[in-house]
């Protein structure tokens, strides 16, 4: 699932302000985009977007452990910009998006790595299948200082193997790795 956007939140329990408790954010309007990358011996042989990615995400910045994220994306809203493509990948050898029309990530561990960036480690669900993925979050300020209605842009990356998941098994023009990339803002 090149959902980047799998994952893509976790980015955020970062500053060591003084936000006390547990607070709920989702995805801003329009605020969620999850993209893969696929490569082939390096070099790029298919990127796409989903423009169906939602999530919620309950945050405490004092205490990122406590934090939890969870994200779905509809996998039937895959983009390539060639239809040829998209229709390869939603069907039955890749995605398969008419049996499996949702991708999901739960995150069950939120560690601060740095001021403003997190490791989110979770499981990731595609075709039915679940794997532990790790992914890592950067918010683009600092989380303390957004008012309520404010929004907090964040960028988050993570891979997983196709293999895992069953996708394109006689599939040999792409590596097994897929390269998820989330960019979007949350808001409280």
């Amino acid at each position: 699932m090149t959902m980047r956007a799998l994952l893509a939140v976790a980015f955020l329990g970062v500053s060591s302000a003084s936000v006390t408790a547990q607070e709920n954010w989702s995805f801003s309007k329009d605020g969620g985009e999850v993209a893969f990358v696929a490569r082939h011996f390096g070099i790029q042989t298919a990127a796409g977007r989903f423009g169906t990615v939602e999530g919620t995400f309950a945050f405490d910045f004092d205490r990122p452990e406590r934090s939890r994220v969870r994200m779905t994306i509809q996998t039937g809203s895959l983009r390539t910009g060639a239809d040829l493509v998209d229709g390869f990948i939603k069907g039955q050898t890749m995605l398969d998006v008419a049996h499996y029309p949702v991708a999901s990530f739960v995150s069950q561990q939120v560690v601060r790595t740095g001021e403003r960036s997190l490791s989110i480690s979770g499981q990731l669900t595609i075709r039915g299948a679940t794997q532990p993925v790790t992914v890592t979050a950067i918010a683009e300020s600092d989380p303390a200082s957004v008012r309520a209605g404010g929004n907090l842009p964040f960028h988050a990356s993570t891979s997983f193997s196709r293999a895992a998941f069953a996708i394109g098994r006689e599939v040999n023009i792409v590596d097994d790795q897929v390269e998820i990339d989330i960019k979007g803002a949350i808001s409280r």
